[in-house]
């Protein structure tokens, strides 16, 4: 199962690509905010193109949509397994997003294990 340690932003960043006919699938789940001087709220974003076949309008535009959020308050840390991340699935690429920017001294990493099904 692969795995990815980013720092969250209020910008979304990647965490596994979108696959053809196949789907991301959230395994475990890890938000450090142990450095953080602000709560955060994560989220796991399901980002992906709708297809023209099923009448979306031209141009297309990438659709963002959420799959989980978490609130996580300064200096927690907090884990999800497999079974507390069960149906937690994206249809395009995976990204992570907090709703706060980090500022100097206040860093926020979420540690993401997914596969592709």
């Amino acid at each position: 199962m692969p795995s990815i340690v980013v720092t969250v932003d209020d910008e979304a960043v990647d965490v596994a690509a979108e696959r053809e006919n196949a789907v991301v699938l959230a395994k475990s789940l890890t938000i450090d905010n142990q450095g953080g001087i602000t709560d955060r709220v994560i989220t796991l974003q399901d980002v992906f193109t709708p297809s023209n076949y099923y009448g979306a309008p031209d141009p297309i535009i990438d659709q963002d949509i959420e799959r989980f959020r978490a609130l996580v308050v300064a200096g927690d840390i907090i884990t999800w397994g497999e079974e507390d991340l069960k149906g937690v699935k994206c249809l395009g690429a995976m990204k992570v997003l907090s709703t706060v920017a980090d500022a100097v001294g206040d860093h926020c990493y979420v540690t993401v294990g997914y596969e592709h099904e």
